[in-house]
């Protein structure tokens, strides 16, 4: 038996800073993706931003040019009241073409807000440069008092005037997994693995997500793996080999509107860029996953796709997919969903191949095959796949994972039912070594340390105990002595040879016959013949020529009822036409003999009478004018020294013909010959008579 050592290995790597990214631009375009307006300012010089009036950035009338544009990886919203752990920035006088004042003064009762979930925000007002750790949002100032003056001023770029609004975003705290452990640590190819977590937690109160990667041979068994977190606009690959998202157009980041945790909703023109890194471009097999929530059935939806690759997108109510999106032939295949509901999507492609398959909510939907040509996927893309014809995904989508391998049924499965918590079995071979981490992500999507677990070298896995077929369990209608034992091929994950044991035993009495065979290399075995009227038991174990053998499997009895059966396959003998003084055998089988055949289970002592009385008129029974003797019809048919095997005459009381006449099927026919000869005075006329065999058991 192979024994696998076990590695423990506990890594703890920081993937992001503690403290919250946060910082403002005047843009006189809409803001990017990863920020929100503060507020818009306006001035009579149309092609400046400075010493300008502002408006809110929720204010119906949204007329001025330019706007402030904040971005922080923690969640934000701009209102015009402050939320929560919100404070002011600003306050405005009015709604829309009003002066502002700094966030600490109270005259204005407009605010322009900044607002997280978590942490805390503070800001200042400094004439000069902001203090360490404090980011430039604008500077303010006004003719009354120039740059002293906090309230009824005017907006500028930062820098600009020398009174400067300054904020920073603190108590922001990563959350934090005590450690991690993969169960069972002693695993073998027959165990799912499950990657399980210690005690969870977050300084600032969040709520948090865990996320889970795989790894093989210290690799990761996937290329893509978006947790859907958010660091101001960029959302981490958390299998290790860095392919992080940039949120691009329309993209905004749910913290708690994913179907695990946080996700991003990709608006109308919304889309997240991966990149280009090699790892991406898949040349033998692939499976992508996903969670997504279309708002629309009608749509066309991208899911997955690239500049010069494959893709995988919903069009309207058909899963859709192209190993190369130049393909002209579409490969589909319809499906039914609602929406504004969520959907675990998945389709598998091997290259070699050539063979797809689409699964909707873990049931396969669709399958075919699709060849592929020779161009290699350029800047993958989630919720698109190229800028000239972008087909944007509309709703939001959530846990990206790409493999680089064909995933089974099973494994899409166990990922819709554990987002890859567990990893199913029938992927693991022996001497592999596998291991698990946990990124916690909280409800700002803020990324905790990626925590690995303890590593398993996967031993291999005994062959399964075998199912008895026949003769079943207290059978006691088992007619043959000789008996074909019958059980299930046992199933063994490691590709050894396979091989049983055999065991037949007896309950104690008149019969000793037992069975011990090992090394069968079949599901079957013939033992026999057996005793009747004894219970027998058997069972079977299951061996395999690495890891040795497992448990016996489950011991059936049995009973072989003695039964005493024979039947005439040849009941009717007819001599023709005779003369006076003829004599005539049926030795030759010109004419046939009766042929008795033994379909019982036992030996057979068989007797013979005429019973319809003598076959002449002019002579009676027990005359040699109408005599018997038996022979084997099969060889070993009967115990031939102690059976009638010379010419007798037919008796009139029973007498024995054949002694221990055989039950095996290819032993069990005699023959029972006649020798008539017409007596001289016998008149004409037709003549019979009836025989009667009678057999008991021996």
């Amino acid at each position: 038996m192979l024994v696998g050592c076990i590695v423990l290995l506990f890594i703890f790597v920081s993937q992001q800073a503690t403290a919250a990214y946060f910082g403002c631009e005047f843009r006189s375009t809409a803001c990017l993706a990863n920020e929100t307006r503060l507020v818009y300012v306006n001035s009579s010089e149309a092609t400046t931003p400075n010493n300008t009036h502002a408006q809110l950035a929720n204010f119906s009338g949204d007329t001025y040019e330019w706007r402030v544009c904040c971005s922080t990886d923690a969640f934000r919203t701009m209102e015009s009241s402050c939320l929560g752990n919100g404070i002011a920035i600003v306050n405005l006088e009015e709604n829309t073409s009003s002066h502002v004042e700094a966030g600490n003064m109270s005259n204005y009762v407009y605010k322009a807000c900044l607002n997280v979930t978590s942490g805390t925000v503070a800001c200042e007002y400094p004439t000069g440069s902001c203090s360490g750790g404090y980011s430039e949002v604008a500077s303010i100032a006004s003719s009354e008092t120039a740059d002293a003056n906090l309230t009824n001023t005017h907006v500028a770029e930062p820098g600009y005037f020398d009174r400067q609004v300054c904020c920073q975003i603190g108590g922001q705290n990563a959350p934090v997994v005590a450690w991690v452990n993969l169960s069972p640590i002693n695993s073998t190819t027959r165990d799912d693995l499950f990657c399980l977590n210690g005690t969870t937690t977050d300084a600032d109160g969040d709520s948090v997500t865990l996320h889970y990667n795989w790894y093989r041979n210290q690799t990761s068994i996937t290329v893509l793996n978006l947790p859907m977190d958010n660091d101001g606009g960029i959302t981490h690959d958390i299998s290790g080999f860095g392919n992080d998202g940039t949120a691009m157009n329309t993209t905004t980041f749910l913290p708690t509107g994913g179907q695990v945790g946080g996700g991003f909703d990709l608006g109308e023109y919304g889309h997240i860029e991966v990149g280009t890194d090699p790892t991406l471009n898949l040349s033998n097999a692939f499976t992508i996953v996903a969670w997504v929530r279309p708002t629309t059935v009608s749509n066309t939806h991208a899911i997955v796709g690239s500049q010069d690759g494959y893709l995988f997108q919903l069009q309207s109510a058909e899963f859709q997919f192209w190993p190369n999106v130049d393909e002209a032939t579409i490969h589909s295949s319809a499906i039914s969903y609602t929406a504004n509901s969520w959907l675990h999507v998945a389709v598998s492609y091997d290259y070699g191949t050539g063979a797809y398959a689409f699964y909707l909510n873990s049931s396969q939907v669709g399958s075919g095959t699709a060849a592929r040509t020779a161009n290699d996927p350029t800047v993958i893309r989630v919720g698109s796949y190229r800028a000239s014809s972008p087909r944007y995904f509309n709703g939001t989508i959530d846990e990206v994972i790409i493999f680089n391998r064909t995933l089974s049924a099973t494994e899409i499965t166990t990922l819709y039912n554990h987002n890859n918590q567990y990893f199913n079995g029938t992927d693991i071979e022996r001497n592999d070594i596998w291991n698990c981490s946990i990124t916690p992500v909280d409800s700002t999507g803020l990324d905790g340390a990626t925590v690995y677990s303890n590593q398993t070298v996967v031993s291999g896995s005994l062959p399964l105990v075998p199912t008895l077929i026949y003769p079943l369990n207290g059978n006691t209608s088992v007619f043959e002595r000789v008996i074909d034992f019958n059980w299930t091929t046992s199933d063994e994950r490691d590709g050894d040879t396979v091989t049983y044991n055999f065991n037949l035993t007896i309950e104690a009495g008149a019969c000793s016959i037992e069975t011990e065979q090992t090394g069968i290399s079949d599901s079957n075995y013939t033992d026999g013949p057996l005793c009747v009227d004894q219970v027998y038991s058997w069972n079977v174990t299951a061996c395999d020529d690495q890891e040795g053998c497992n448990s016996v499997s489950t011991t059936f009895n049995f009973t072989i009822a003695s039964v005493c059966a024979m039947t005439l396959i040849n009941n009717n003998t007819d001599f023709g036409d005779l003369s006076l003084n003829q004599e005539i055998t049926t030795d030759d089988y010109t004419v046939q003999p009766f042929l008795l055949e033994n379909t019982g289970n036992v030996h057979l002592n068989v007797t013979l009478n005429a019973t319809g009385g003598p076959l002449y008129s002019s002579v009676g029974l027990n005359n040699d004018a109408f005599s018997f003797k038996a022979e084997e019809n099969e060889s070993t048919a009967m115990n031939v020294s102690g059976s009638q095997t010379t010419y007798t005459p037919v008796p009139n009381t029973f007498t024995l013909v054949i002694k221990q006449l055989n039950y095996t099927d290819t032993a069990d026919v005699a023959a029972i010959h006649i020798n008539l000869t017409v007596p001289g005075d016998e008149p004409p006329g037709a003549k019979e008579t009836d025989i009667v065999f009678s057999g008991v058991a021996s």
